[in-house]
């Protein structure tokens, strides 16, 4: 048995037992893909907020990219506030967003590789640990649960140096691709590349042995992290003004 390692008994099996944080780390909380128009809105409510208001970008609210990805939303519970959205966009629509500052290798220039992009979040549990906050984790957690349905071989990320930390630890390495980010104030980004070949990185074994390990995060199941089925088709920005309306909740 692993040191730090705890084992259960379910059903006459022996198996590790989950760190029970992550049982109530997302409580309080709703992560979905956008099925609706206001869903889908509200999302990029979200976005305006942080990349437009916060952050000082002058980037289209929505744009071209958006018509061909999926967009995913974080809502509070009890108030039914947006609090984080991000975008999936695969390669089969067409090319990516990076691809307008970046030179893909080969082996990315493929209708089985994704890019992820436009992550935002308003604002996390309030005392929760400052390392883990959860709506950012809980949409990676999303992200990954869709990706997995999609089956797709590559996921790719552009990051600032600041933060590059944070996708390594979620199983992206990187490529020593850099270039300015133009929609971004021309900040230095370096593209990053997560293997989806063999199967989901955050799902396989072989992590530091340790009482708490972010992978269970991965296998357990959250009510409150739901990838819907069928998945919604594009298209749901057609008509999305420019400037969107006050941020109210979904239906």
């Amino acid at each position: 048995m692993q040191k730090g390692q705890q084992i259960a008994v379910v059903d006459g099996l022996r198996e590790p037992r989950r760190n029970p944080i992550f049982r109530r780390l997302f409580r309080g909380y709703q992560f979905g893909v956008c099925t609706t128009r206001e869903a889908t809105t509200r999302a990029l409510e979200v976005r305006r907020q942080v990349y437009v208001g916060r952050c000082g970008y002058e980037i289209p609210i929505p744009d071209a990219y958006d018509q061909r990805s999926w967009l995913l939303l974080v809502e509070h519970a009890q108030s039914g506030a947006a609090v984080g959205s991000m975008r999936v966009t695969p390669r089969w629509g067409g090319p990516l967003e990076t691809e307008e500052y970046f030179v893909l290798p080969r082996g990315l220039r493929s209708s089985r590789v994704v890019e992820i992009t436009r992550f935002a979040t308003l604002h996390d549990q309030p005392g929760g640990p400052r390392f883990l906050p959860a709506v950012a984790f809980g949409l990676f957690i999303l992200v990954g649960r869709l990706l997995e349905r999609l089956r797709v071989e590559q996921a790719i990320v552009c990051s600032k140096p600041e933060r590059i930390w944070t996708y390594e630890w979620l199983k992206f390495r990187r490529s020593g691709i850099r270039a300015p980010y133009g929609k971004l104030a021309n900040s230095e980004h370096e593209l990053l590349v997560c293997d989806l070949r063999r199967g989901s990185p955050w799902r396989q074994e072989g992590q530091e042995a340790s009482s708490f390990r972010y992978v269970d995060a991965f296998e357990m199941d959250h009510p409150e992290i739901v990838v819907p089925d069928p998945l919604p088709g594009f298209g749901l920005v057609a008509g999305v003004a420019g400037e969107s309306p006050a941020v109210r909740r979904s239906a």
